[in-house]
């Protein structure tokens, strides 16, 4: 497999990097954060503007709804991109939502809310995790009768999306469920993750939803969700790792750049093999899923080297810096704080590493 960029996803790279740089510098950071502490929302409205109007939240859609008519490596290219940049936008949640949609769901959904999805006047979330389940493939949200009963957590951008996709269990077993998040049957409690964004509980009782897709929709969806995660935690441990190598080159101590002190060498370089771990694992994942093959197990040794490696790396671009990583005019300390929220989503490193056991156990 040739992991190399063709020219369609490097023009998808370029573009966001150039717009992610040309509007998100630490000042603007700063700026959002004290918004936030003053009771705004996680959301850069004008970012997601520029983005949306380069066409570049809906660049994996069908081109018949106006998308880019690329496939999972490009969603993957500018998650990876997001998360260099730490960028606040629920696009994680709804690049896969609206994938979703666009790949599973009927002509009926995919002409009404899509060409919304590209333009970035619609926003959609997911809805996966629940208290106590052992197994996201297998939701305890219930679908009796057209209505949803039951509770969903950490769901992302609630203020923003119109609707979510949701997993619930049906008489037919598992599937995926659209819904109307300004029912009234739905009650939100606010949460917040580690990397300052609000996270909602949804109580849901008898909402009504429809159904998007057949059997097999839940797999397709958290497969996709996984990786996704993956592909922004890259982006997030590639710009640490960058930063930390910056500033030991220029720190000096003792009358010597940090960087020629075999220890701070030996241990930044643990961590450029954990982010290369990270990065290839993470773009055969996706590379698979984009062509159609069988992905569970490199999507399990992926989620496991973005929740178990990226947590290393984390640790040691926090200790190589010292003082200066935790300050807040200083970007590392968000690269860490979305390092242990990706790390954590959909389960950490011990609960992939238990999956991929019984996935190998089973063949």
């Amino acid at each position: 497999m040739d992991f190399t960029y063709d020219e369609a996803q490097h023009a998808v790279a370029d573009l966001a990097e150039q717009i992610l740089t040309d509007r998100l510098d630490t000042e603007r950071l700063l700026d959002l954060e004290a918004a936030l502490e003053e009771g705004g929302s996680w959301f850069d409205a004008d970012l997601w503007s520029a983005l949306a109007g380069a066409g570049l939240v809906g660049i994996a859609l069908g081109e018949d709804v106006g998308g880019g008519g690329l496939d999972e490596v490009a969603l993957a290219v500018l998650l990876r991109a997001q998360g260099g940049h730490v960028a606040p936008l629920p696009l994680l949640p709804h690049l896969v939502a609206s994938l979703a949609l666009d790949r599973l769901g009927s002509p009926e959904q995919r002409a009404d809310l899509l060409p919304g999805c590209v333009d970035g006047s619609r926003i959609l979330t997911v809805a996966v995790q629940e208290y106590l389940a052992e197994d996201v493939h297998r939701p305890g949200l219930r679908f009796e009768e057209g209505r949803l009963h039951g509770t969903k957590i950490v769901v992302e951008g609630v203020e923003q999306a119109s609707q979510a996709l949701v997993t619930a269990t049906g008489d037919a077993g598992p599937g995926l469920f659209l819904v109307d998040l300004a029912d009234d049957g739905i009650t939100r409690t606010p949460g917040r993750s580690t990397r300052l964004e609000t996270v909602w509980q949804l109580d849901l009782a008898d909402v009504p939803s429809e159904p998007v897709g057949d059997a097999g929709g839940v797999d397709w969806l958290v497969n996709r969700l996984m990786m996704a995660l993956c592909a922004t935690q890259l982006g997030v441990t590639e710009t640490a790792l960058r930063l930390t190598a910056e500033y030991t080159s220029q720190r000096e101590q003792f009358g010597r750049p940090l960087a020629t002190f075999q220890a701070v060498t030996q241990r930044l370089a643990d961590q450029f093999v954990n982010v290369g771990g990270i990065r290839l694992a993470t773009l055969s994942a996706a590379w698979r899923l984009a062509n159609g093959r069988d992905a569970g197990e490199d999507l399990l040794i992926a989620k496991w080297w973005a929740s178990e490696r990226a947590t290393e790396v984390a640790n040691a671009t926090q200790h190589c810096h010292g003082g200066m990583g935790v300050a807040r005019d200083y970007p590392l300390h968000r690269y860490t704080l979305w390092n242990k929220h990706l790390a954590t989503s959909l389960g950490a490193g011990t609960s992939s590493l238990r999956s991929l056991g019984a996935l190998l156990a089973a063949e």
